[in-house]
């Protein structure tokens, strides 16, 4: 074992209870799934993106209908700069984000250039939202592979003190950083197998994860009642180099809506995987949401969710609601 690896076994951690298997489709439901990979090559050499995201209504009588589906695959040069897109099938306005960075001005470039997926919330604007932090993400991935070679730079460290419930000034991660001078890399437990062996369709086609990778992995359960009903799950994990998968950040969510105006009743998030012991302090600012109308949720959680009662993840969580719209509609 390295220092670091040492470091790390001996920090208290967040929770580490995944998530194993996925519940049954409920009638008549709708339900999103979305993955997103990061690949990365040797230093220097491209990285490979390959996302895919499907919306399946499940009717009264068990009979389902592919509502929305879509594969990107995108290229992002040693810079950051996506090099190449492709869509299946074509969208013709996803060229409008070559050249662009994965994380300098991103998102409202994918705004402007694709305002119509904006505002319908469509399976493809929910795989390029994530983009910017499946490449922040994949950082992890590569630090680890560095091991005691790499270490944050004191402005980055600094520059993100109390960004959030886990970048807390003095808590375990940066407390460890000040005290020691090694940056603790997280390493989750290991990923229970998602896939359901009763139900062929409880997830899209998705390709197997590469070693050196990172997945986005989301999951959105919309059912009609007297409100409407919302499960959600969110899993980010990384391959190894050794083909091991392990758990970096995973949250539950259950919500309900007004099915009038798609205004937000009730929302509680549970953590299920989380590096440090500080993260779960965020998972009340899932409640403030309630009141906030769906197509507002983006808005007000990139402006109003920051600082150390919210987590980065959590708040993807919680943007990722907006993707009701069409699902609620889907279910009328």
């Amino acid at each position: 074992m390295t220092a670091r690896s040492i470091l790390v076994a001996s920090l208290p951690t967040g929770p580490r209870h995944p998530l194993s298997g996925t519940p049954a489709r409920q009638r008549p439901s709708v339900r999103r799934t979305t993955t997103i990979d990061q690949r990365r090559g040797e230093p220097g050499e491209p990285t490979v993106v390959v996302a895919a995201g499907r919306d399946l209504l499940t009717k009264a009588d068990g009979t389902v209908v592919v509502v929305d589906e879509m594969k990107v695959r995108v290229a992002i040069d040693a810079t950051g700069h996506i090099a190449a897109i492709e869509t299946d099938p074509p969208v013709a306005s996803v060229a409008s984000l070559i050249g662009a960075h994965t994380s300098q001005g991103f998102r409202r470039r994918l705004d402007e250039g694709l305002d119509s997926h904006r505002t319908g919330a469509t399976v493809l604007y929910q795989l390029l939202d994530d983009l910017p932090m499946s490449a922040l993400i994949s950082s992890y991935g590569s630090a680890r592979e560095m091991d005691d070679d790499w270490q944050i730079p004191a402005s980055s460290a600094e520059g993100l003190a109390d960004l959030c419930a886990g970048w807390e000034r003095g808590a375990t991660m940066l407390g460890t950083l000040e005290s020691t001078g090694i940056f603790p890399i997280p390493v989750g437990p290991p990923a229970p197998d998602l896939s359901s062996s009763d139900d062929p369709l409880a997830w899209h086609d998705m390709e197997p994860m590469d070693p050196r990778s990172v997945r986005r992995r989301r999951r959105l359960d919309l059912t009609a009642g007297e409100v409407l009903l919302l499960d959600v799950h969110f899993r980010d994990s990384h391959m190894g180099l050794d083909a091991a998968e392990d758990v970096l950040h995973e949250y539950t969510l259950a919500a309900t809506f007004d099915p009038q105006d798609l205004v937000v009743l009730s929302s509680e998030a549970v953590a299920r995987t989380l590096p440090w012991p500080e993260c779960p302090r965020a998972l009340a600012s899932a409640g403030r949401i309630v009141g906030a109308s769906t197509a507002d949720l983006s808005r007000k959680v990139r402006t109003e969710f920051s600082g150390l009662t919210t987590c980065t993840h959590l708040n993807d969580v919680l943007r990722s609601l907006a993707g009701i719209v069409p699902l609620a509609a889907a279910l009328h």
